[in-house]
């Protein structure tokens, strides 16, 4: 009856832990095989091979809106592959008496590898499609009444980021991201430039 017991104490009473290390021997963490999901958001702006996107009847410098998230998982303790998702919304016109409002909107999907160079300093590259069209709210209220028919193009991106907050299973993160787009269509290349913050999930 006592032979279980026996068997899995330690000398000093402790037990034996079963469970992996929550660090490689380099001071990663152990997230090998496991999920990664999350969000991030940013500000920063938007410019054209052209340099025409600018804020027409605004009374400040435009700032463009990034957003997006990612799922993937990790092939290793420092490596991981997904699926990622950026979009990058800037005001081009802007009317205050009667709301009117016109923005340029860039949506990109990729496919992106982050490498941790140290446990908790990351970069990030990847590649994908994109599309951009001009959306129109008549009245203020954010509700897109009028949008242009979309242009495809491909996508490259990088971005790198540091984990001011950091374990195995949760993270916080200030990061950078440079993402291009190329439409032939448009015979364009448009490029988003954003600094902002990311939550994760491992």
């Amino acid at each position: 009856m006592l032979a279980p017991a026996v068997a899995s104490a330690q000398r000093g009473g402790g037990y034996y832990n079963n469970q992996p290390n929550a660090q490689s021997p380099d001071g990663f963490h152990n997230r090998t095989g496991r999920l990664i999901w999350g969000v991030q958001l940013g500000l920063g702006g938007m410019a054209d091979r052209g340099g025409d996107i600018e804020c027409s009847g605004c009374s400040y410098s435009s700032l463009a809106g990034e957003g997006g998230g990612h799922v993937g998982g990790f092939l290793g303790p420092r490596f991981a592959l997904m699926a990622e998702l950026q979009v990058n919304i800037q005001t081009l016109t802007s009317d205050r008496f009667n709301g009117d409002t016109t923005s340029l909107v860039q949506s990109a999907l990729m496919v992106a590898g982050q490498y941790f160079v140290t446990p908790q300093l990351w970069v990030k590259g990847g590649l994908g499609f994109a599309n951009i069209q001009v959306e129109r709210s008549y009245y203020g209220d954010g509700i897109v009444d009028e949008a242009t028919a979309p242009e495809s193009g491909g996508a490259i991106f990088g971005a790198v980021g540091y984990e001011v907050l950091s374990s195995r299973f949760f993270s916080v993160d200030l990061q950078g991201r440079l993402l291009n787009a190329s439409y032939k269509g448009i015979d364009n290349n448009v490029t988003a430039a954003s600094v902002g913050v990311g939550i994760n999930w491992f």
